[in-house]
């Protein structure tokens, strides 16, 4: 049976049927795959009597992301309106619009005029699409990659029900829901998910790393991502299957479990890879950084270097902690350890496109953001690196999708190393109020701290203390770090310095915030303030040219 309702659609193009009518015939497109389908075919062939003459206009490649992000927030409720004069152009983009159908295309449609079949999908409003994903999951739904579940079981009056899977060769993330009978979300606190992700063999490849979980705007999130259990995307296999599994939900025993089918084929076929071949910068001071390869899949674009460093490239750091004693006792006590100098973390360099524009920018991860390059990073598997060797490493850095066919730059910009401090600002915080306290270290760092509070803490929360500081870093320093403080009385502290920096003319960061003095209840006489690290960039001028065929 046909159901498609062409004078219906037409009068609703042009703005004349009754709000109560435009939104049921909205509904009923939503839900009927043959209207969709209908639909389609009619745009399809309206958009291209009226667009086959305009040019291509390339926009931004941040651009789609931006737009789908705001897009149905931007809709205006329908009104009643008289019928106008609108060209067929506009009334093919109400009806995208409106319908909100359309994933693949809009951006070239609306800002080109370029002829793209869109995607009238039920995914348009997947939860994938909500302002908790990132940039890549946005775009795996409009190209397909997500699947809408309809899998639950419920045991001992809880139901947990998985809604919808993202799988593509970067990760797989699963959003699922659990709730009693009355509807309630069990809380992430109150359940743990078991979960397998097994092939065609029955090989369970989650033998030693399982997914992470969180919650997810009003669900909750199961995500893992693939390159730490496949050593490539050709090793990938084409099916497998993965199984979550819960035991005991909020005190309660009982078995749910989910079986959820993932073909990774079509996923690996959309995944273009860049290898490189002895790409390698040798910096004097001390680290090698060899670029391996690059992958552009649907929800992510990774970078893959490895880093050997030379045996210099290691200093000894002193910790001070707390160790108690078999009698129940605390005692104060030093750790020292090797600590290397340089991280494959701890650079910066940016993707160019042709016209020079940067899309995707690395930096390291603990400046500030007033001096940080960083762009469109992923957070979700830069950080670790995996061991090659005694002095050798490797890392992904994740940024969101980069598409197409072109021709791209990789340029080093910098690379950060991280020495050793021994600074220390002796303070009386009684006396801060009438006269701020000035140092200067042997790094040509300044700072000045200007008074000390008391912040109660609440609940299972401790209290701190709060000095406010700023001041002038040496030149070619950015960062300081490993902060700590005592009392009079040998008590240490833990402690966190938060600030804003920004640069000046000549390159130089100054910082301005408060170092937040961890479990600190009340106000010592005296504090010595201490910093073990601080971070100096070295400019680097390496360009490797990249071309996605």
């Amino acid at each position: 049976m046909t159901c498609f309702m062409f004078k219906q659609w037409k009068l609703y193009a042009n703005g004349a049927l009754p709000p109560a009518e435009s939104k049921g015939l909205e509904q009923h497109v939503e839900r009927c795959p043959q209207c969709q389908s209908k639909l389609q075919e009619w745009v399809d062939h309206m958009l291209e009597e009226e667009f086959s003459t305009f040019p291509e206009v390339p926009v931004p490649d941040t651009f789609t992301d931006e737009v789908m992000s705001k897009l149905f927030e931007a809709v205006p409720a329908r009104t009643a309106r008289k019928h106008s004069s609108r060209t067929r152009r506009q009334r093919g983009w109400d009806i995208v619009k409106k319908t909100g159908l359309v994933v693949a295309g809009l951006t070239a449609l609306v800002m080109t005029g370029t002829v793209v079949s869109p995607t009238f999908a039920n995914y348009v409003n997947s939860l994938f699409q909500i302002d908790y994903a990132d940039s890549g999951m946005k775009n795996a739904v409009d190209k397909g990659f997500v699947q809408k579940l309809d899998q639950k079981v419920t045991d001992q009056g809880i139901t947990f029900e998985a809604k919808e899977v993202m799988a593509d060769s970067t990760r797989i993330a699963v959003i699922y829901d659990l709730y009693d009978q009355s509807g309630k979300q069990i809380s992430i606190k109150d359940h743990f998910v078991d979960a397998y992700l097994i092939d065609s063999t029955g090989k369970n490849w989650f033998e030693e790393e399982g997914p992470s979980r969180g919650a997810y705007g009003k669900y909750f999130i199961s995500e893992q991502q693939l390159h730490t259990i496949f050593e490539s995307i050709e090793a990938t296999p084409n099916e497998l299957t993965l199984k979550l599994e819960l035991t005991e939900i909020a005190g309660k025993s009982g078995k749910w479990s989910l079986e959820i089918p993932i073909d990774m084929k079509k996923a690996k076929e959309a995944t273009k890879t860049v290898v490189f071949q002895d790409t390698a910068f040798h910096s004097p001071l001390g680290m090698e950084i060899e670029l391996e390869k690059i992958e552009f899949s649907p929800s992510a674009t990774r970078v893959m270097l490895e880093t050997t460093l030379a045996k210099s490239a290691y200093i000894e750091v002193e910790l001070e902690g707390e160790e108690v004693t078999s009698e129940g006792k605390k005692i104060q006590i030093t750790n020292k350890y090797n600590d290397p100098i340089f991280s494959g973390n701890d650079i910066a360099f940016e993707i160019t496109n042709e016209k020079g524009d940067v899309v995707a920018a690395w930096d390291k991860k603990s400046l500030d953001r007033g001096i940080s390059k960083e762009k469109n990073v992923l957070s979700i598997s830069g950080i670790a690196g995996m061991s090659q060797g005694d002095y050798g490493m490797q890392w992904w850095h994740t940024f969101g999708p980069i598409h197409g066919e072109q021709k791209l730059k990789l340029q080093f910009q910098k690379i950060y190393e991280t020495k050793g401090a021994s600074s220390k600002f002796d303070l009386a915080p009684t006396e801060l109020s009438k006269k701020a306290a000035t140092f200067k270290d042997e790094s040509d760092n300044t700072f000045i701290f200007s008074s000390f509070s008391l912040e109660s803490g609440g609940g299972d929360k401790p209290g701190i203390a709060v000095l406010t500081v700023e001041g002038t870093l040496g030149k070619g320093v950015v960062d300081v770090s490993n902060w700590s403080v005592k009392d009079e009385n040998g008590q240490r502290y833990p402690a966190l310095l938060k600030t804003n920096s920004t640069r000046d003319k000549d390159g130089r960061v100054h910082v301005k915030g408060k170092l937040e003095i961890l479990h600190m209840e009340k106000q010592p006489k005296n504090l010595s303030v201490t910093y073990k690290k601080y971070a100096v960039e070295h400019d680097v001028n390496w360009e490797v040219p990249i071309e996605i065929k």
